[in-house]
């Protein structure tokens, strides 16, 4: 898992910067520029946490298709003529 540096300013109601709606949550910096001293829903926490590590490669790339090539048999018997 990549780590995700976090700074946490403090906790308690605010306005969160993402939803727009009054509660509970904590005011945070995120090193990587994201966020800036801003107040966010735990909610809206845990979204963003959740968003950055996928971005961040936590999941493995997608396993590439097999494809089967399927080659038509044809049998000609040996010393036939094709009319």
């Amino acid at each position: 898992m990549n780590a995700i540096k976090v700074t946490i300013h403090q906790t308690g109601d605010g306005t969160c910067s993402l939803s727009g709606k009054d509660g509970d949550g904590l005011t945070v910096t995120f090193d990587d520029g994201t966020v800036s001293e801003q107040h966010l829903s735990w909610k809206s926490f845990r979204q963003l946490v959740a968003m950055k590590t996928a971005k961040n490669g936590t999941k493995s790339p997608p396993k590439p298709v097999a494809t089967a090539i399927v080659q038509p048999s044809v049998s000609v018997p040996p010393n036939s003529t094709v009319k």
